[in-house]
């Protein structure tokens, strides 16, 4: 950690801030900060900011498809590296020595240039005001990235793990601060004590009639509150910061309207293929950080631009009446990957790599809908559902789904969630199914595949089964060692 802020000084402010600097900020030197123009740059260079580099979000669970039939069937990266694999299956003995993830790494990138705000905030220039919304938004960028990251690399919370190890909690940018990882508790509090105070946010999403989701805004932090407190499975402050959210802005992408396809061909074994990408695929950056459903522009990468959907994953799809099934899994997308195998479909939403994860109207209609569910009201909640639906379905088929019951209501919805955003919100929502008030909706999660050692498939090898049970130590993934190894000890590794 210690060598990571150290990099970290090094090159901090060439970006968006080059223009404002003379010099690079070092250890040695004054920072030549003076105004409140420099420390805004910084946030508004949303290249900084905008991923979300989770493998195990794209891997971990039976969203993404692990199986002998696709790996005798490729021969390309795309599908057949070791790390995938690895990930997939919830190793923990060879992943955190694959050189491959990177997730940690970033997020604490971001939450370092927060602080480096915050540090300085009060020596600038600028208006109280200018100075309140800066030091709001730098909290929002911290709790969002903590959230992350204990949702990755920590066990879920709850009263039984609350001292459990957390995150390293970094409060500034000095280079003695120790990386020591806090409790679990520990982490939890500084979560919603940043949280406290990005919802001082007063900045509107459109600001001088611009659309600006990629900055910290008042419909941001209210709409992560949101998510946040449904992670914790606190449904009555969930419910009351969807609401806010919503009445803040409600726009919704209308799949019947608004969504096309971009047909394109590629050539396999000579054989002109056809492949049909949703229109979305084409977006540039500016149309996918100006996204009409976002609060705030965030997006799941995954650097072998192949979402594998699963057949358990479009088997939950109404084929036919389901936009989002007929527009996002591209057919034939496989060939675009690996021109020599065999045809299998890719889940595409904007480009190749991005899935956008960041807070959205249509995640706070869900978290409306299962809040309301959840604490009883389980007919209004399929109310609020249908508002949803309404723009996802066909609507010369539409039809509104039937509940009896809560337990039915609820199993509607978490599907519902599950199919407006796979590959995104399936892990954190199978980590807090597992810890929350009810059994009906535990995940317990198995995959067969071939044994492998650090390097090699042994495909000539029996199947063998890949388990991830409730109570599994290995729903935190183990943390990089070269980060372990840079804080010198200060990092402890997750134990299995």
């Amino acid at each position: 950690m210690k060598k990571y802020i150290l990099i970290l000084i090094m090159g901090v402010f060439l970006g968006a801030c080059e223009s404002y600097l003379d010099e690079v900020p070092s250890k040695s030197t004054n920072l030549p900060l003076e105004t409140i123009e420099q420390l805004d740059a910084l946030l508004g260079n949303y290249y900084y900011f905008f991923t979300d580099k989770s493998r195990n979000a794209a891997l971990c669970t039976d969203d993404y498809e692990i199986s002998e039939y696709l790996y005798n069937g490729f021969s390309g990266n795309s599908y057949r590296s070791m790390e995938i694999f690895q990930v997939a299956t919830w190793d923990v003995k060879d992943t955190p020595f694959d050189g491959k993830e990177t997730f940690w790494g970033t997020e604490y990138t971001k939450i370092f240039y927060a602080n480096m705000v915050l540090y300085y905030l009060d020596g600038v220039s600028g208006t109280e005001e200018q100075k309140a919304e800066l030091k709001a938004e730098a909290n929002l960028i911290k709790a969002y990235s903590y959230w992350l990251l204990a949702s990755n690399f920590c066990l879920p919370y709850n009263d039984a793990t609350k001292n459990e190890l957390g995150v390293s909690l970094k409060k500034s940018v000095s280079f003695d601060e120790s990386a020591a990882r806090s409790t679990l508790e520990e982490t939890y509090a500084e979560i919603e004590n940043c949280l406290e105070e990005a919802l001082k946010l007063e900045n509107s999403i459109v600001k001088d009639g611009t659309f600006r989701p990629w900055r910290g805004n008042t419909s941001a932090a209210k709409a992560f509150a949101a998510r946040y407190y449904l992670s914790v499975n606190n449904y009555t402050k969930a419910l009351q910061y969807a609401n806010a959210a919503l009445a803040d802005y409600s726009e919704l992408f209308d799949y019947n309207s608004e969504m096309s396809f971009y047909k394109t061909t590629t050539t396999v074994n000579n054989q002109q293929v056809e492949i049909n990408y949703p229109s979305t695929y084409l977006s540039d950056d500016n149309e996918q950080l100006s996204y009409k459903e976002f609060y705030y522009a965030r997006f799941s990468y995954h650097p072998y631009a192949w979402y594998v959907p699963s057949q358990t994953l479009m088997g939950l799809y109404d084929k036919d009446a389901d936009l989002r099934y007929r527009y996002n899994f591209v057919e034939n997308y496989s060939y675009v990957r690996d021109r020599t195998g065999i045809s299998y479909p890719g889940y595409i939403a904007m480009g190749s790599y991005n899935i956008p994860s960041g807070p959205t109207t249509s995640e706070m209609l869900l978290i409306k809908a299962e809040a309301i569910a959840r604490t009883g009201n389980w007919q209004d909640a399929m109310n609020v559902l249908e508002q949803l639906r309404v723009k996802r379905i066909d609507a010369g088929m539409y039809t509104e789904l039937v509940a009896n019951n809560q337990e039915e209501a609820v199993k509607l919805i978490i599907r519902e969630r599950r199919l407006e955003r796979p590959f995104v919100f399936t892990w954190y929502d199978y980590r807090r199914y597992n810890n929350n008030e009810v059994s009906y909706d535990d995940v317990n999660l198995s995959r067969e595949f071939y044994p492998y050692n650090g390097s090699t498939v042994l495909s000539g090898e029996p199947l063998v089964t890949y388990e991830l049970k409730k109570g599994d130590r290995k729903w935190a993934r183990p943390i990089p060692n070269t980060e372990v190894e840079s804080s010198l000890g200060e990092i402890k590794q997750n134990t299995y």
